[in-house]
């Protein structure tokens, strides 16, 4: 098996909203030629190369030119036999077949394996820095290393680096693909208030009448913006329940609007999943206690999301028998149901 390692350069990371909207385009672009794409953090894409070699004229190097025209962005692809291997010879920019790995992953620092070992990152380092005070220096002495000795010292994360030295890693997980809807739509200099309110309405009315959508309902959203002084803002809004309501949709985004931190040049909105086709309607009777409880905690959750976790209060009762109604109850913040 061989695993293509794609990467955005960081420096087109650095701001972490059009992180995430680059790495989203990236991602859709690799599935429109048929890879089926795993990633897990920003500006970097796995997918393997052996189903889609007979598309692309059966070798390695027809799949990563097509790669490369579909995704349309500066980018460092690499290809080895696994994950971890595959995005070190990403950041060089090389190929390592399958019998080359071991001697590849040798060769590497331990340094390598910051930001692999699913830890925070001060604990990495911590580890790494142990390693390097043992006289490890290299992935290769690390590889020779007991997992006894290793695992007395580091426990599952010296055990989790032992194995990606040695070459072993896990299958890749790639996500579920799914059709891209997202509009913009850019704003004049300086606006706000019922113009923001405005394009919003405009953003939401296009991601409805969306031909991708094919009437599915939207379980949740994205809605962001390109400030005008430099830099970037995003915010992502769950829903109470799945939906295609327009109406509904602008009464839950509209109160994200005044979190803005200044003019913005342009808004955008981006579907972040979609439904089944269930109709939005309301239920014209309610049957039984438990129904009516399920209900009640379907608007709690959606007044939340729509005005934030201290919106509701909860009136708990106090002195009933005191002289001085403000003395009778007092307001507290309702718990989550």
């Amino acid at each position: 098996m061989e695993v293509a390692c794609v990467l955005i350069p960081e420096p087109a990371l650095a701001d972490p909203v059009e992180a995430g909207e680059l790495t989203e385009r990236l991602l859709h672009r690799l599935e429109r030629i048929g890879a089926a794409v795993e990633s897990e953090r920003p500006g970097e894409a796995f997918f393997t190369l052996d189903g889609l070699r007979g598309l692309y004229g059966g070798e390695r190097a027809g799949v990563l030119a097509a790669a490369r025209r579909a995704v349309e962005l500066e980018v460092r692809i690499g290809v080895a036999p696994t994950r971890f291997a595959a995005h070190a010879a990403a950041q060089r920019e090389t190929i390592v077949p399958p019998l080359a790995a071991g001697n590849f992953l040798a060769g590497l620092p331990v340094s390598t394996l910051v930001g692999r070992l699913e830890l925070p990152p001060r604990e990495a380092g911590s580890l790494i820095e142990t390693l390097r005070r043992l006289g490890v220096e290299t992935l290769g002495a690390l590889a020779a290393l007991p997992a006894g000795r290793v695992a007395d010292r580091f426990g599952p994360s010296g055990l989790l680096a032992l194995r990606l030295a040695r070459g072993e890693d896990s299958p890749l997980r790639p996500r579920r693909p799914h059709e891209e809807m997202a509009e913009e739509v850019e704003l004049p200099e300086g606006a706000a208030g019922g113009q923001l309110e405005h394009a919003l309405r405009l953003l939401i009315a296009r991601l409805v009448a969306a031909p991708q959508r094919k009437g599915r309902t939207v379980l949740g959203l994205r809605l962001g913006a390109l400030l005008c002084g430099g830099g970037s803002w995003s915010v992502d809004q769950g829903l109470g329940r799945p939906t295609a309501s327009a109406q509904t949709l602008r009464a839950v985004l509209g109160p994200r609007l005044e979190a803005l931190p200044g003019p913005a040049a342009s808004l955008r909105l981006r579907a972040l999943g979609l439904g089944p086709p269930v109709g939005d309607q309301l239920e014209l009777s309610v049957h039984g206690s438990e129904h009516r409880r399920r209900r009640l905690g379907e608007a709690i959750r959606e007044v939340r999301a729509a005005q934030g976790g201290d919106s509701l209060l909860t009136i708990v009762p106090l002195d009933s028998a005191s002289r001085f109604p403000e003395r009778w109850a007092m307001l507290a913040p309702s718990p989550d149901r």
